[in-house]
């Protein structure tokens, strides 16, 4: 390794003495490397190195000049060789101060203080410090960003300097500054500003603000355009396009995906900040939810906000912070109550910052802090404390920025910082009258730019700003005189008085003796104010002739917001007489602002209906069906409403009126629009040709979900079958097959089975009988009732069978169970010849048609009439008073002959009671019989193996197994292996006297094999 060049260096001031050295080494032919040890002179020094592998000679000697360099410049001095005594160095003429730049003519002292402090500054970073060299009077940070603030240009040149080696909150003040007051050479160096990654998040940020404040319009655009490719793709291509609709949707989508950082979307939005993208943006700011990531973001965009001067966005971030609680259990903490409140003084310290420095910006701001709120804003007005430390504090009190804008000069409210609010001052208790002075801060700012007063009564939903920018702007007569109508109109139209009465005030100072110019006559009438309405009323009954030859006047008055103007224009309509031209553009206009509508507009579309029938008369014909038709399909009820009463002026007889629209009208949700409908169904149906002519549209109304339609058609269709008998079983057939298809909204199927067997009843005699039967068996009630009245009515014509009886005997319909239970007390042989059917009326769903059937079948029919089959299918049955009737038929129509059968039918029912009274055929029938028992054996094993229950029937087949073990060896093995199942159960007394059975059986059969053994019991004796 060879040493090729080595520096020594050198820092002594006060107490500190260290050494730097520096070697440039050569390791191979070519490649070196920089090394560099340092500490305190005299100690052991630590070693370094700048290149962590051997680099080419030509950047090692980079390297190494430029390290040498960097110490130079941070105060050290060349010394001996290493390892040598440096002596101290000899002292040296202090350095000649830097030039002085010479201030600009025309600064304010204030602005050559400034300067003179950043000379200052410039002048102490002179490594030996001057004796003239003051310490600061406050922060460099402070000065650097008030220079910002006041635009001070000559200041640029001193910021540049300071930029190098700046430690972050430097670099974000001299940053911010530049933005403001630099040049092209600030550019360059805000630019490597940008580009730098180690620059820190926050420099870079108000970097690139300050680049874009100080490019042209065309940087400032490929710039956009940048920052619109690194969006997320599902916000891309909305945001390039220009439907600001289409992309707030996508971004709201984008903000509900989940993802915790989704909301830093807003932060690349906000430096894109187009037409299309803004609207969305301002609207999320308004409701994004606090959390750790949101209120990082917004912080971030009111600083930039507050940079730009962008009073929308400041102002509604701004709310946020007054309206907002802190946030509790968030770690890392983002929004405390300290950071809360450091926020909210932050608004009115810009704001009067601005306001001291009288800048054109000021009003700008303060517009938007005041437009973010409203009239909900307001709480309830309360005090604290008692007695003379009573406070009183108003619906506004508690918001800062707020209350200094509108009282900051008011003799009503003082401040009080330690709570941020403006309690009420002397006498004044809220709600009493307002003191008749300017109350704002800063009122000569607000009279040099009027306009932002102006835009604050046209946006603003808050009372209180209305009355201040009211108030204030009555101090500008020179603006007010050159307002246009547009604009007066726009005062008058507000709902709030004092800038409803300003408008009426400056509006009768320009109406001359002819109520002109009409535009502004329309205005007061249409104003929010009482008093000016009033007023505009008997100015135009001066002018009435005048008014009624105006349609566009007229269309203004019939579509004001208040109904008395509305009532007025429906009034002067009546009683003037228009012409055809007037009235048929006076109609165009209603028509088109009913067509315009929404849904909470109901009660102004009455009252222009109002007018718009006014104006047509009993006898005029201007409105077309197209027209009608529109206002028909429109969502507002009483639109449509309109043009039902329009349809009612048409004469059926020479303007029919489509099947279509009169559907329409019947079908419609609002009640007085069918009522409508059906007054015009009337109509048409006053002549048998036009009442024939609307079968089709009579049969589909029949079956209308609206009841109060379904009733006025019943009149009509009993009308129509008069008129013509095949149109009424035509309506007849449909309505049937509606009813059996059983897809009839709830409670149509009731109506139309009244209707068929009321109104259409006639036709019915006509029905065959199947569908007389079909109508019976049907599962819908309705069908069913109507089917059953037809049966009494018709009952001579239809054949009816057993089987048929039977079914009907055990109908869902009374009426129909009552007349199948009279024909089966009247055909009683019919029924004894199919008594097998005839039973099957016992397991009927109904108490009263299986009462029926136990006194019918007990009554009309001997023992011997009853078959075995017949008397089992009836045991057989589920339902247990119909087991009960069944055994009292069995012991009643008992044949010896059948006892064998019976016994092994009645076994096989599941029924507990059914199986005990098997037992009593047992020992008569199947004893003694090992081919029958061994066909009973299921029956055996499932009566021994119930639980908690059939205890008699289990001991009776216990007695009855026992016996038949006793007799017989073949009967021993069969009860031995029954059991001996029975032996494994776990009820002890079950199991004990299943083995006290097998033993009494294996005394009496020898033979047969025991399935357990025996064991002695063990004897123990005592010691």
């Amino acid at each position: 390794m060879k040493l090729l060049e080595q520096v020594v260096l050198v820092f002594q001031e006060g107490k500190s003495d260290k050494v730097y050295e520096v070697d440039l080494l050569e390791v191979s032919p070519g490649q070196c490397v920089v090394n560099f040890r340092y500490g305190r002179r005299g100690t052991s020094l630590k070693d370094g190195s700048k290149t962590s592998v051997p680099v080419p000679q030509a950047e090692a000697k980079r390297v190494f000049d430029k390290l040498v360099q960097s110490k130079l410049d941070s105060g050290y001095v060349r010394g001996g060789a290493p390892g040598t005594p440096v002596s101290p160095p000899a002292p040296r003429a202090p350095a000649p101060p830097p030039p002085k730049a010479e201030a600009p003519a025309g600064l304010s002292p204030r602005e050559n203080v400034l300067l003179q402090q950043l000379q200052q500054e410039a002048s102490a970073r002179q490594w030996f410090r001057r004796a003239d060299v003051r310490a600061q009077p406050r922060d460099l940070e402070r000065v650097i960003w008030r220079v910002g603030e006041l635009r001070l240009r000559a200041a640029e040149p001193l910021l540049l300097p300071l930029l190098e080696r700046a430690k972050p909150l430097r670099a974000y003040c001299i940053a911010a500054a530049l933005g403001r007051v630099g040049s092209q050479a600030s550019v360059s160096a805000l630019g490597k500003l940008y580009g730098d990654a180690s620059t820190p998040a926050m420099v870079r940020r108000m970097a690139t603000e300050a680049l874009l404040q100080l490019s042209d319009e065309a940087t400032r655009a490929d710039f956009r355009q940048d920052v619109l490719e690194k969006l997320p793709p599902a916000l891309r291509e909305p945001a390039r396009g220009g439907d600001a609709e289409a992309f707030g949707k996508a971004l709201d989508a984008h903000l509900a995906s989940g993802r915790v950082d989704a909301c830093n979307v807003l932060e690349p939005l906000y430096l894109v900040d187009s037409e299309t993208v803004r609207p969305a943006l301002l609207r999320v700011l308004r409701t994004l939810p606090f959390s750790l990531e949101s209120v990082r973001v917004l912080r971030h965009l009111f600083k930039a906000a507050e940079y730009r001067y962008d009073g929308e966005v400041f102002g509604l971030i701004a709310w946020r912070y007054e309206k907002e609680f802190p946030l509790r259990g968030v770690w890392p903490r983002a929004f405390t109550r300290d950071t809360r409140i450091y926020l909210r003084r932050r608004v009115w310290r810009t704001l009067r910052r601005l306001g001291e420095l009288e800048s054109p910006d000021f009003v700008k701001m303060a517009v938007g802090v005041l437009l973010a709120f409203s009239d909900a804003d307001a709480v309830v007005p309360g005090s604290t404390g008692w007695g003379q430390y009573q406070q009183h504090w108003d619906a506004w009190a508690y918001y800062w920025a707020f209350n200094h804008l509108l009282y900051g000069e008011s003799p009503r409210y003082e401040p009080v910082k330690n709570k941020l609010a403006f309690h009420c001052k002397g006498a004044y208790r809220p709600g009493a009258a307002a003191p008749d002075v300017r109350e704002e801060s800063f009122p000569r700012l607000w009279e040099r730019t009027p306009e932002g007063l102006l835009h604050l009564l046209d946006e603003s939903r808050c009372a209180p700003v209305h009355t201040f920018a009211a108030r204030a702007l009555r101090a500008c007569p020179d603006f007010l005189a050159r307002l246009d109508v547009d604009a007066l109109a726009m005062l008058l139209e507000r709902p709030y008085e004092p800038t409803a009465r300003l408008g009426f005030e400056l509006a009768s100072q320009r109406l001359d003796a002819k109520r002109e110019p009409r535009e502004l006559l329309l205005a007061v009438a249409r104003a929010s104010y009482v008093p000016a309405r009033q007023q505009a009323f008997r100015w135009m009954d001066e002018v009435r002739h005048a008014l009624a030859s105006d349609s566009g006047f007229l269309a203004g008055l019939a579509t004001a917001p208040h109904a008395d103007t509305r009532a007025y224009a429906a009034n002067l309509v009546r009683g003037s007489v228009l012409s055809a031209q007037v009235v048929q553009a006076l109609v165009g206009r209603l028509v088109a602002a009913l067509l315009a509508m929404k849904k909470e507009d109901g009660p102004l579309a009455v009252d222009v209906g109002r007018v718009v029938l006014a104006a047509l008369g009993p006898g005029s014909r201007v409105v077309g069906l197209e027209v009608v038709r529109d206002l028909l399909s429109h969502a507002v009820p009483e639109v449509q409403e309109l043009g039902g009463e329009l349809l009612l002026r048409r004469d059926p007889r020479t303007e029919p009126v489509p099947d279509e629209l009169l559907h329409l009208l019947l079908q419609a949700g609002h009640a007085p629009l069918r009522a409508l409908g059906l007054r015009l169904l009337a109509l048409l149906s006053e002549s048998e040709p036009a009442l024939l002519a609307q079968e089709t549209l009579l049969t589909r109304l029949a079956t209308s979900h609206e009841p109060d339609v379904r009733a006025a058609v019943r009149p009509l269709l009993g009308r129509l079958l008069a008129a013509s008998p095949a149109a009424g079983a035509r309506v007849v057939e449909v309505l049937l097959a509606a009813l059996l298809r059983r897809r009839l909204p709830e409670g149509v199927p009731a109506h139309v089975a009244e209707v068929l067997s009321g109104e259409l009843a006639p036709a019915l005699a006509l029905l065959p009988a199947e569908t007389v039967w079909r109508l019976l068996e049907s599962e819908d009630a309705a069908a069913q009732g109507l089917g059953g009245a037809l049966l009494e009515r018709r009952s001579a014509e239809l054949t009816v069978d057993v089987p048929r009886a039977v079914k009907l005997a055990g109908h869902d319909v009374l009426a129909v169970r009552e007349w199948a239970w009279c024909w089966l007390e009247a055909h009683v042989p019919e029924v004894r010849a199919e008594l097998s059917t005839a039973v099957g009326l016992l397991d009927s769903r109904w108490d009263d048609a299986r009462t029926f059937g136990f006194r019918y079948f007990r009554e009309r029919f001997a023992p011997e009439d009853y078959s075995l089959e017949v008397l089992v299918s009836i045991a057989d049955s589920v339902r247990k008073d119909v087991q009960a009737f069944g055994r009292d038929m069995l012991t009643r129509s008992f044949r010896e002959e059948d006892g064998p059968v019976l016994l092994l039918r009645l076994s096989e029912h599941p029924a507990p009671a059914v199986q005990l009274f098997a037992t009593n055929y047992l020992e008569r029938f199947a004893s003694g019989k090992p081919a029958l028992v061994e066909k009973l054996v299921p029956y055996f094993i499932r009566v021994l193996s119930q639980v908690n229950r059939g205890r008699v029937a289990r001991q009776r087949v216990l007695g009855f197994l026992r016996r038949e073990g006793q007799g017989t060896e073949a009967g021993g093995r069969m009860a031995m292996e029954v059991l001996h199942r029975m032996s494994a159960t776990i009820a002890i007394e079950h199991r004990a006297a299943a083995l006290e059975a097998m033993l009494s059986i294996a005394k009496a059969q020898p033979s047969v094999p025991m399935p357990f053994h025996i064991r002695p019991v063990e004897v123990r004796r005592a010691v």
